[in-house]
């Protein structure tokens, strides 16, 4: 390779991460959004949109963090939605005993249906449940994990006095989610996203987009889980997302 392709190169990683990162942090209120994942259409295309490369790199990340719990006994996956996750952890994990929850019925049927395809229906058990009451008795979960759901949760306190109560003493909890005081530039990008590359459904329930203005930020984790009894919670950011791990 020569000097110059090697300079021009250079020049333009240097020019991406001056657009990514000199954006200022977006500073906004949050606002809730619930994605409509109920809707036969939003759930078709929201398992299309799954499927996409941007979103296997961030299972691969997840499942790469997850990695460094070795996660034992009964794991929950909170907000499953199309079972992309919990069957990467069911390849990943083969001793974990599995459930995945989520609140919509139609996306809980591409779950079913995928995990069947991979041949894990039998390890892995789908419910319809919902954050502010598990179908689980006290300290009975080993481990709790949940990606781009927190955002949706329509009484995040509740939800998490209520994992809270499902996890065993020492149990973790690791959520991935958008945090809210993001790079301008990431906004950008999904409001782009949301009124021109999304499906129709998606953007009718104002997806992705909503998702990031109904995140929290980085602060905000904090304060709410201060006001549960969970232990003070370790937080990792990058770019515009954010790891959550605490233990009981």
């Amino acid at each position: 390779m020569s000097f110059l392709c090697i300079f021009f190169a250079i020049i333009g990683i240097v020019v991406i991460l001056i657009i990514i990162f000199g954006f200022p942090r977006k500073k906004s209120p949050r606002k809730p959004n619930i994605e409509g994942l109920d809707s036969p259409e939003v759930a078709k295309a929201y398992e299309k949109m799954t499927d996409i490369l941007p979103f296997r790199l961030l299972r691969k990340k997840v499942l790469s963090k997850l990695k460094d719990f070795n996660p034992k006994g009964t794991l929950v996956d909170i907000g499953c939605g199309s079972g992309n996750l919990i069957i990467q952890i069911a390849e990943s994990f083969p001793d974990l005993i599995l459930i995945g929850i989520d609140i919509a019925s139609e996306i809980l049927e591409f779950a079913k249906k995928r995990a069947l395809d991979r041949s894990l229906g039998k390890k892995i058990e789908f419910k319809i449940g919902n954050v502010e009451k598990l179908p689980f008795s006290n300290e009975s979960i080993d481990f709790i994990i949940s990606t781009f759901s927190l955002h949706h949760w329509v009484n995040p306190l509740k939800g998490f006095n209520e994992i809270h109560r499902v996890l065993k003493r020492d149990g973790t909890l690791l959520i991935f989610d958008f945090r809210r005081d993001s790079r301008r530039f990431f906004y950008s990008f999904l409001t782009f996203v949301t009124k021109v590359v999304a499906p129709k459904a998606l953007r009718q329930v104002h997806e992705p987009l909503g998702s990031i203005q109904s995140s929290f930020a980085y602060n905000e984790i904090f304060q709410l889980i201060s006001q549960t009894s969970f232990q003070i919670p370790k937080v990792k950011t990058f770019l515009a997302w954010m790891f959550v791990s605490v233990k009981k």
